[in-house]
């Protein structure tokens, strides 16, 4: 794990709902369509097309990569037809010592913006974790 990291921040991206990708997953889940998109959904939208590649950035190769989870805390719905701006923050990398090695952590913050008003709609905090 690149312990410089902790403490980056990416450029902000942009990011524009599909509708028909959100209404496919929802259908996939057992779930009809609502007024607001789920946080799931963002998920799928991260910003490694957009220069937020945090398993390259991070030195976290896929087959040694898990998910650690994620927390929401929404502000503001978001609508089908809102444009948001995508913040990326490495806030945080913590390295443990286990029985089987070293085992790294990483907790990443997307900051979202509505667009149209600047007003902030949800802060996400995802989290990565490094094996040995």
């Amino acid at each position: 794990m690149r312990m410089e990291m902790q403490g980056h921040v990416y450029p902000p991206y942009r990011l524009r709902i599909d509708k028909g990708l959100a209404s496919k997953l929802l259908r996939s889940m057992g779930m009809e369509e609502t007024d607001a998109v789920p946080a799931t959904y963002l998920i799928f939208l991260r910003g490694e097309a957009q220069g937020v590649n945090l398993f390259t950035d991070l030195d976290i190769p896929r087959n040694k990569a898990l998910h650690g989870g994620q927390k929401y805390e929404w502000f503001e719905p978001i609508g089908w037809d809102d444009t948001l701006q995508v913040t990326a923050t490495v806030e945080k990398i913590t390295e443990k010592t286990t029985k089987s090695g070293p085992l790294w952590i990483a907790d990443v913050v997307y900051d979202y913006q509505r667009e149209s008003d600047g007003k902030p709609v949800l802060r996400e905090l995802t989290r990565i974790i490094k094996r040995s």
